[in-house]
């Protein structure tokens, strides 16, 4: 960052939220703008020669979307700060919530944008750039093999292949593939946040499970059931979970 500046670049194919999100910016004095790109391969080639400190990114646009764009900036080893835009899209809203990015809702609001430059200026964004990116891929790509570290050493899975897990004191036991079972040197809160979170949910203190293998929920007897190679398996849910669990199904 330039002493008293904030160098930014703006990614977006509309040309019309282009000049919006462009005239509140010059409006601020310690905004310096070095380039508007209408898609990702424009912005990709800026970013082989200059870094800005701030990317103001478009999620929907044509060919490469503006995660994809994310993907190849991790590969280049930089670490921009990025505040997505987006129309009001759930599912690209909710990836990038997951993973913790700041985002404006369009059409662009001069006070949300100066909320998120406060917030900008008040973290150090750099330092959580990998984290960031490594949660946003997850979620967009659920089927993505992840690492879960057990007692022997890791294991990598397709979070599809796993059933369910259940924790034991500050361990938890996958289960996973061909009635395979992994214990991790990992607790519970640390496996779910490693888990696509439109895939999994979360029944009790002690379990989550895989949506794709559930199969009925009662509440008169307050428990759920997965289909697993041909056999039911029951769980406690609590109403509270139950309730939830009715919402998230819609």
């Amino acid at each position: 960052m330039k002493e008293d500046k904030i160098t930014v670049m703006i990614v977006d194919d509309d040309i019309r939220s282009q000049q919006v999100l462009e005239y509140h910016l010059r409006s601020i004095p310690e905004i310096e703008i070095l380039a508007i790109a209408s898609g990702a391969g424009e912005a990709y080639r800026f970013l082989l020669e200059t870094v800005p400190d701030l990317i103001f990114l478009d999620v929907e646009m044509p060919g490469k979307t503006g995660f994809d764009l994310v993907g190849e900036i991790r590969k280049l080893g930089i670490n921009p700060s990025i505040i997505f835009q987006t129309a009001f899209d759930k599912y690209a809203l909710e990836a990038i919530k997951h993973a913790a990015f700041d985002y404006l809702l369009k059409p662009i609001d001069k006070e949300e944008l100066l909320l998120a430059l406060a917030k900008f200026k008040a973290s150090n964004h750099k330092h959580q750039f990998e984290d960031q990116v490594a949660r946003l891929i997850r979620h967009i790509d659920p089927n993505r093999k992840i690492r879960l570290n057990s007692k022997k050493g890791f294991i990598l899975v397709d979070p599809d292949d796993i059933y369910y897990c259940r924790a034991e004191w500050n361990y938890t036991d996958v289960h996973y593939g061909d009635n395979q079972k992994a214990t991790l040197s990992m607790n519970l809160r640390k496996v779910q946040e490693l888990l696509p979170e439109r895939s999994f949910f979360r029944i009790s203190r002690s379990t989550i499970i895989n949506m794709k293998y559930l199969t009925e929920v009662s509440r008169l007897d307050h428990t759920c059931t997965l289909h697993i190679h041909g056999k039911n398996i029951h769980f406690p849910i609590t109403r509270e979970h139950i309730a939830e669990l009715e919402e998230r199904v819609g």
